[in-house]
């Protein structure tokens, strides 16, 4: 063993368990230099698999042998010896769950839950508790109490969630809980009701050196069912206050306080570059008429943003609309990554504006994935000058590297549809606009992803064939594509298209949506000569 301990540490690092474990074993000097890398991290520990019931009865025997339940000379237990190296433990739900099969198995006056808890926590006092999820309630128990003074300063992740009556005494003891976070944190969830107005002359505005402290790890700050009493007073100044570090803002459901959120956003959160917006928990196949954030108010929420968004999520509850897509608009000159997941019509035209206008934009989402209704019809997707007849130039088109979109619109007399869907105007119309996708797809010469169908619709009998004779040859510059989705195409991929995929992108690895009937010839010849490829089957 090379006595190099700067490399020794990038090799153990890189190492998996198991293999940590079969080194633990060689000899005494492996064993010395293994152990801290396999005590180091607990988060792999779970209730139902091998290792947190391992790891549980070794809490167990630990916690019986310092007690003096165990008779006769001891050996120190694998925890007493190596509790000090742990430095990562997993959410305390997890642990909890891990610890209680062993308390359970106890008769008599054997240890609880929380009896194990606590001595895990004695042993492995420098460790970082991974996430909590906490339902906020007073009074707390004693024990709960304790695991909080334990848990929340060395917390890397809290979901908290409760109601609060709008009072100086119920902000006091929610203040009084995230106070307890330190600067590690890194990601907050807060969901909140506010049952009623807070009185904001109960609370005085004094701001300690330590309140003005930032959470200078807090990176993701999720907000849900928030209060519409941001404005009121203190405790939300004394919140925004922390979160100076925060780059991503995710906003679930919001209204009223829209206007106090912006000002906060601006005023506090100058290193903000990513929001999310809507949910996909609720509402998820409810028409945007029932959407519970609208159009004015997510336009209101893209003016949050100092330097410019890089990154802009819409998710299925937000009644999308002009107003937003304006706003959007304000920041093609940063955006890098845009997902819009839901049922819009309207984006047509605008899709196209974004492809056009967004010199930096790597990622582009615009699927909805819980019904079919979000396609951009392949006459607007080619996107021709009508003038030159040639296609107009798209800012993106060196830095895009994954496109999800379902192209519609195009005749296809050949598939199996609607009829209004198989009607040519002249016949080989629908080969023609196919030649023209395929052209404007070729243009995007740094793709990774293509992703054109989805596994969990209906099928499009209006998409691409992705056939040679339809011009998929066409992609042949594609030399960087990775991935490739079909699912629920009418496709026509036979042997010869795959081989031809295989020949021309070099760095292809997975195509996802064939079908194990249809393309069964495709999928076989792939099998045998191209197992590297991975080939999903459709669900249904």
């Amino acid at each position: 063993m090379l006595d190099l301990p700067e490399l020794l540490d990038r090799v153990f690092r890189r190492l998996r368990r198991h293999d940590l474990s079969q080194c633990a074993q060689v000899n005494k000097q492996w064993h010395a230099l293994a152990i801290p890398y396999l005590w180091r991290d607990l988060t792999c520990i779970h209730s139902g698999n091998t290792r947190g019931k391992a790891f549980s009865r070794i809490v167990l025997e630990d916690y019986l042998q310092e007690k003096g339940y165990e008779e006769g000379p001891q050996q120190p237990s694998a925890l007493s010896k190596y509790g000090h190296l742990i430095r990562k433990l997993p959410s305390l739900r997890d642990l909890k769950l891990a610890l209680r099969s062993q308390a359970c198995t106890q008769q008599g006056n054997g240890p609880t839950t929380n009896d194990l808890l606590f001595h895990l926590f004695n042993r492995s006092s420098a460790a970082r508790v991974q996430s909590l999820r906490y339902p906020f309630k007073d009074p707390e128990s004693d024990e709960m109490k304790s695991i909080l003074a334990f848990t929340l300063p060395r917390l890397r992740s809290l979901y908290i969630q409760g109601s609060l009556q709008g009072t100086q005494s119920g902000f006091f003891k929610f203040k009084s809980v995230l106070g307890l976070c330190s600067t590690i944190l890194r990601d907050l969830e807060v969901d909140m009701r506010v049952l009623r107005a807070e009185e904001a002359t109960d609370m005085e505005d004094k701001a300690t050196e330590d309140e003005l402290d930032c959470w200078t790890s807090l990176k993701e700050l999720t907000l849900r069912h928030n209060p519409d009493a941001w404005d009121a007073g203190p405790f939300w100044s004394w919140m925004w206050k922390r979160c100076g570090q925060v780059s991503h803002l995710k906003v679930h459901k919001i209204d009223k306080s829209t206007p106090s959120l912006v000002q906060a956003m601006l005023a506090h959160m100058p290193n903000l570059q990513e929001i999310t917006v809507g949910d996909y928990s609720s509402l998820r196949d409810i028409p945007n008429l029932n959407a519970v954030m609208g159009d004015d108010v997510v336009a209101a929420l893209f003016s949050g943003s100092r330097h410019g968004w890089k990154s802009v999520s819409i998710r299925a509850t937000v009644n999308l609309g002009q107003e937003t897509m304006n706003a959007l608009a304000m920041h093609y000159s940063t955006l890098e990554n845009l997902c819009i997941d839901g049922h819009y019509d309207l984006l047509n035209r605008d899709l196209v504006q974004i492809l056009r206008h967004c010199p930096h934009l790597h990622t582009l989402w615009y699927m909805d994935t819980s019904n079919d209704c979000s396609t951009v019809d392949s006459s607007t997707f080619i996107d021709l000058d009508p003038d030159t007849g040639l296609h107009k130039p798209w800012l993106c088109e060196g830095p895009l590297k994954s496109l999800t979109v379902r192209i519609d619109g195009i005749p296809r007399p050949d598939s199996e549809g609607e009829s209004t869907l198989n009607v040519e105007e002249y016949p080989g119309r629908g080969r023609e606009i196919q030649s023209q996708v395929y052209d404007r797809l070729g243009r995007l010469t740094s793709l990774e992803t293509l992703r054109l169908g989805d596994e969990y619709g209906t099928l499009q009998s209006d998409s691409l064939e992705m056939s040679l004779e339809s011009g998929l040859d066409k992609l042949s510059g594609l030399k960087s594509l990775k991935e490739l989705n079909v699912g629920r195409m009418a496709t026509k991929i036979g042997v010869k298209e795959v081989q031809w995929m295989v020949e021309n992108w070099p760095k292809f690895s997975v195509i996802c949506g064939l079908d194990e009937e249809r393309d069964v010839e495709a999928v076989e010849w792939l099998e045998e000569n191209c197992p590297r490829i991975k080939v999903p089957m459709l669900l249904f």
